[in-house]
């Protein structure tokens, strides 16, 4: 039980590490499409 700290420590930074990545692509994405003329947005 001396290394749950580091179990847990490594869980936590896994999880906010993926969280901040998806958020950086998620901004990313909606910049970028917000640059598109409205023709080449298939989705609108």
């Amino acid at each position: 039980m001396e290394d749950m700290g580091f179990i847990l420590a490594s869980y936590i930074a896994t999880f906010v590490g993926s969280v901040a990545l998806a958020a950086y692509y998620l901004r990313r994405g909606r910049r970028l499409a917000a640059q598109l003329p409205p023709e080449d947005k298939p989705w609108t």
